[in-house]
């Protein structure tokens, strides 16, 4: 027994004496990450590491076409990944069947009761009422809520939502009456103590739920088949399925079976019209198929402005132990009395001090200019009956540095308002199928137009007639759908899918070949044999040369050194970068590029997005490495194609298993 007292002792001595204990070693039991191109999950399926390094951009001969837009420059480039191929019809054809399924999903969510609706939505296990519904979304108030410094302390309905936060979780010291609707809420409820709180619905709840279309509605529209113990008051308080929509995700486990007579009577409207019919076919209406998605404006939200504060000496008005806190002081962000001063930077503006936005985002009454939508007719709650809304000055810079006791200032600034960053949109992401017609005068594409898009001959042929702006949101809808399986899989997010920049792109059609005019070295086209390289108008009038003829499959000819395919011909591609003829004379050196967001009200020129890699039916200039040109982001042709990239995480060096495995001192070792 001494002796089994004698080794606790002496592990508890060594425990103590551990060397790791009080140093900086980081946050511990982290994931170790592995960006092996094989890893599990870690690399998209089809992709291509391209190392980081180093490049002479531009012309590799003399500019013979005198353009001058090429000019002869080294550049470094980030290390990425980079599809194998350019994106096919039947990879983008599953973007556009997501998109018809989730509005399926969403109509039959919505005119299904019961458990047939339940079935398209997936329901949250903490599914909270009221009232943590409401204050789960308040979130930080960054008007004059709480600091690290004013705990409990100032700042506008602080102090009550503080106090209904403490009174809702049981605390027994809050007995004064507050005010709810500073708090976010509507109403306080009479008497509640920790013990009567429910955190989850349960099953009678959700049931009430999903035999009610919307709280508003009325309740003999359900009594046919709504269970015994429904409940009208458990239904005005938790709401129907409307209400409760955004709580849900949509479920994707549950098959819709399309040829179902319900389902079908249940979807009619996303079908063509009867006098829109061709030979009586039941088609669905592609006009209806629109993706909304997101994307943030980091460059925009990246910008600073003026900053204003009290100009109030802070060595003499704050105190840290003084709890009658003179409010004026620096440390406060800008109070709403400031809101309209005009030293702030205020873009996307309309008048200088307001900005247009979504009214489906934001919901709020208070957020509207009573003087501009006082003769628009307003909804139940009050608010206007428009697509979208003023939301005065939220671009201003907000104050989170601090002037301490001698006067210094730290000078950290943020935003007051991040949505205003998040951009939403809304495409139609059907390709532009009439783009072969269109695009050839006195040419019989018909055909083509008929089948290139939907039959399955064409399936791993490279999609087309598809614009610059359906190619970002393939990119957002291609992320989403990548991070939701990584996070089932209980892996961390990697960076998004997006169109390469021009430098990307000429990086990878390289292949690490530099001084190379074509993606397979060169100075020819053809190859010992006599055969051509790649998919494109190698004589006049003789398309069928180098074996194709409009479009090839996406893994024709060879690849070039990286492992990819059809860099030069078949299809041009899209790049994000904006069209600039001397953008080689101004872009950085280190992952160089031109960005611009172009608006609807801009001149075309500003539309101009970078293609590259030539096309079927290009000459051969169009195929060199250094050959760049453009096309409008809003026009869809059925000669451009793209493919997908993505940042590499990590140092991106050759040598990848050099990154992997436990962290060491060094990854790179001088010999």
């Amino acid at each position: 027994m001494k002796r089994i007292f004698a080794l606790v002792v002496v592990v508890v001595m060594l425990s103590a004496c551990d060397d790791i204990d009080g140093n900086l070693v980081g946050v511990q039991g982290r994931d170790t990450f592995y960006p092996d191109i094989l890893g599990p999950g870690k690399v998209p399926y089809g992709m291509i590491y391209v190392p980081a390094g180093s490049y002479a951009s531009g012309d590799d001969e003399e500019d013979i076409m005198g353009l001058h837009s090429t000019r002869k420059r080294t550049v470094s480039v980030q290390a990425f990944y980079m599809d194998a191929s350019e994106i096919s019809n039947n990879e983008y054809r599953q973007f556009v069947d997501w998109v018809r399924d989730s509005i399926a999903r969403e109509k039959l969510y919505r005119r299904q009761s019961a458990d047939d609706a339940e079935q398209w939505v997936n329901v949250p296990d903490d599914f909270f009422k009221e009232p943590y519904r409401s204050l789960i979304s308040q979130g930080s108030d960054v008007q004059g809520a709480n600091t690290p410094f004013e705990p409990f302390l100032t700042g506008d309905g602080a102090e009550e939502l503080d106090k209904a936060y403490l009174y809702l979780t049981g605390y027994d010291g809050i007995k004064t009456n507050f005010d709810w609707q500073k708090a976010g809420l509507e109403k306080a409820p009479k008497k509640i103590t920790r013990k009567d709180i429910d955190l989850t619905l349960n099953p009678m709840e959700v049931s009430n739920i999903f035999y009610a279309y919307s709280k508003a509605g009325k309740s003999s529209d359900m009594k046919a088949d709504a269970p015994k113990d429904f409940d009208k008051k458990l239904l005005e308080v938790n709401g129907g399925r409307i209400e409760n929509r955004k709580f849900f995700t949509l479920n994707w486990e549950v098959p819709i079976d399309y040829t179902d007579p319900e389902t079908a009577l249940l979807l009619s409207d996303m079908y063509l019209g009867e006098q829109e019919k061709f030979f009586n076919n039941n088609q669905i209406d592609t006009r209806l198929l629109f993706y909304d998605y997101f994307w943030i404006d980091f460059k925009e939200a990246a910008k600073r402005g003026k900053i204003q504060t009290a100009d109030v000496d802070a060595r003499n008005s704050y105190n840290y132990l003084d709890e009658k806190l003179d409010v004026n002081h620096r440390r406060d962000p800008l109070s709403k009395d400031f809101k309209n001063n005009g030293l702030h930077r205020s873009t996307l503006n309309v008048d200088g001090t307001q900005v247009m936005y979504d009214s489906t985002i934001y919901n709020d009454p208070n957020l509207f200019d009573p003087a501009t939508y006082s003769s628009v007719p307003k909804d139940e709650n009050g608010l206007p009956q428009i697509e979208g809304g003023i939301l005065i000055n939220p671009g201003q810079d907000l104050d989170l540095g601090y002037t301490n006791t001698k006067g210094q200032h730290n000078a950290i600034r943020g935003h007051t308002d991040r949505s205003r960053f998040i951009i939403k949109e809304r495409i139609h992401v059907y390709p532009d199928t009439m783009c072969w017609v269109r695009d050839f005068t006195y040419s019989f594409s018909e055909p083509m137009t008929q089948n290139y898009f939907w039959h399955t001959a064409y399936d791993n042929y490279p999609v087309v007639g598809v614009t610059w702006t359906q190619a970002k949101a393939f990119s957002v809808w291609r992320t989403q759908l990548y991070h939701s399986w990584l996070l089932s899989n209980g892996d961390l997010f990697v960076n998004d899918f997006r169109l390469p920049t021009e430098t990307e792109w000429e990086r990878g059609a390289r292949g690490d070949l530099d001084q190379s005019p074509y993606p397979w070295g060169g100075p020819y086209i053809r190859n010992y044999n006599g055969c051509f390289l790649a998919n494109f108008k190698p004589m006049r009038g003789r398309y069928f040369e180098d074996g194709g003829f409009h479009t090839v499959k996406v893994y024709s000819y060879n690849p070039n050194a990286f492992g990819l395919y059809c860099m030069a011909g078949n299809v041009a591609e899209w790049c994000s970068s904006a069209y600039e003829k001397s953008a080689s004379e101004f872009t950085h050196d280190m992952n160089s590029d031109n960005q611009y967001d172009a608006k609807d009200g801009d001149h075309p020129i500003k539309k101009r997005k970078v293609i590259r890699g030539g096309s079927w039916k290009d000459i051969g200039f169009y195929l060199m490495n250094s050959s760049r040109t453009f096309e409008y982001q809003d026009t869809a042709k059925c000669y451009i194609g793209f493919r997908n990239v993505m940042t590499h995480l990590g140092r991106g060096g050759k040598d990848l298993e050099a990154e992997n495995g436990e962290e060491i001192q060094s990854d790179i070792q001088l010999k």
